[in-house]
């Protein structure tokens, strides 16, 4: 019988060798049997060839139709976002701000003028925007500046949509990122009634909160948060919460997990910081790289400790996310991590004068006084036309197979390619900013580490994060 193989990638690991292909599979084969499987398929074990074949490595040729077909299923199923089905669009209201994050991406103002924020005719231009667009689930994502004081735009928004989805039936979902100062129950009462999801920061103690996140209009930004997290659990609503990492918070992993744990929420986002707009300039907050992978790895393990030991419900979103992207048949969702590039596609950004960017970075480097990325303006008709030429400029350069540095990546199935940030690094950062790459092999080579060594109780742990 002769076998064929589909095209993998492989990398050792301590005794064994990880195998990955591009139909999302993956499988950690012994050296030895390695050796077998890449000269001679037919002298491996039964056991061993049947495993590779349920995972897509291995193939009678007699059978090759029959691969080919369900190997297609397999691809279009974890490529499903090219067919125009899901869309997160974010919108900003304002750029005013009520808060001075160390971290700021997007020069919020502090100001009140009215250049800050949306117009009526912006606002109702991007209302017929939304249903201009093929997509048929659209997730509307408010953000800033602090997208809160401006809640008659968000108001607005989510009235003339709901009236005007009568007649398109598409399924959309709401969600304002916030740093959740500016609300009382006539807020919440707004996001009740239009079934508004909350999302916000929270950087860890009241100590590193307060210097991650101060304002001049509040004392503490850590209680005010906490008070109105607990005010919006009371109407029904609960907040998810991410951290944003800087110097001041980097080596006080354990501090902010254990924050998330006492306040109650199940799930946390260690999110690295993003070198760009303000934080760009901002270098007293940056750290190295390799800092950061150690620190979260270690962040990592105490987690899963705290889960397995002590019988809480946390999960870290990333490390979930890759789970996510390992173990399910399914395209996972997560916008910032496809490969054909989904940016400008699967994911848009509406600023507050109506100019439209293929992600939120792409607005970063816009506040950067660069406009490359800009795809049109919700004011113009003819914006669907402009979209698609830059749509077309990010799929040609937004596939890993034409990175040199990542086509014959073991880790390439699962991972993104961004030409946004390619073309940020040689445009504007320059080379020393960071490798392309950045933390994405070290984060995926942690994750299946993870994976090899774990025991059941673990693993079924892993599995209950990739399926949240």
């Amino acid at each position: 019988m002769n076998f064929q193989s589909l095209k993998y990638y492989s990398e050792q690991f301590s005794d064994s060798v990880l195998l990955t292909n591009t139909a999302g599979e993956h499988l950690f084969l012994s050296t030895e049997d390695f050796e077998m499987f890449s000269k001679n398929p037919a002298v491996l074990s039964d056991s061993i060839r049947s495993l590779l074949k349920s995972r897509f490595f291995l193939y009678d040729e007699s059978n090759e139709k029959s691969f080919n077909h369900i190997y297609d299923i397999k691809y279009r199923t974890k490529h499903s976002y090219l067919e125009n089905e899901s869309l997160l669009l974010m919108v900003v209201p304002t750029i005013s701000c009520n808060c001075s994050c160390v971290y700021c991406q997007v020069n919020s103002r502090k100001n009140n003028a009215t250049e800050n924020d949306m117009s009526l005719k912006t606002a109702l231009s991007f209302c017929d925007f939304v249903f201009a667009l093929p997509h048929k689930n659209i997730k509307i994502e408010f953000q800033g500046g602090e997208p809160s004081l401006r809640f008659d735009t968000i108001e607005l928004i989510a009235r003339r949509i709901t009236h005007l989805n009568r007649r398109y039936h598409k399924f959309i979902e709401y969600v304002i990122c916030t740093n959740l100062l500016n609300f009382s129950e006539h807020e919440l009462k707004i996001l009740k009634k239009y079934g508004i999801a909350i999302s916000t920061s929270l950087d860890g103690s009241r100590e590193v909160h307060n210097q991650n996140r101060p304002s001049v209009y509040y004392k503490s930004t850590y209680d005010t948060l906490l008070q109105n997290i607990e005010l919006a659990r009371k109407n029904k609503i609960f907040p998810s919460a991410l951290v944003t990492t800087t110097a001041l918070n980097l080596h006080r992993m354990r501090e902010i997990i254990d924050t998330y744990i006492e306040n109650h929420f199940e799930s946390i986002f260690l999110r690295p910081l993003n070198n760009y707009g303000c934080a760009f300039k901002n270098q007293n907050v940056y750290y190295k790289l390799e800092d950061y992978i150690a620190a979260y790895k270690e962040a990592i393990l105490y987690l899963i400790d705290r889960n397995l030991k002590d019988n809480i419900n946390l999960r870290e979103e990333m490390f979930s996310i890759i789970l996510r992207k390992i173990f399910s048949p399914f395209n996972d969702g997560f916008v910032d991590m496809q490969n054909p590039c989904a940016l400008g596609q699967m994911c848009m950004l509406v600023k507050q004068n109506g100019d439209i960017y293929p992600s939120d970075e792409s607005r970063m480097i816009s506040e950067m006084g660069n406009e490359h990325w800009k795809m049109g303006n919700v004011n113009n008709k003819n914006c669907l036309l402009t979209m698609k030429e830059k749509r077309s400029e990010i799929l040609e350069n937004g596939k890993l197979e034409n990175y040199e540095e990542c086509k014959d990546c073991v880790y390439s199935p699962f991972c993104d390619a961004d030409p946004i940030k390619k073309w940020y690094i040689h445009n504007i950062a320059g080379e020393d900013y960071e490798s392309y790459c950045g933390i994405r092999k070290e984060l995926f080579q942690f994750v299946f580490e993870q994976i090899k060594t774990a025991d059941e109780q673990k693993l079924n742990l892993f599995k209950r994060w990739a399926n949240a």
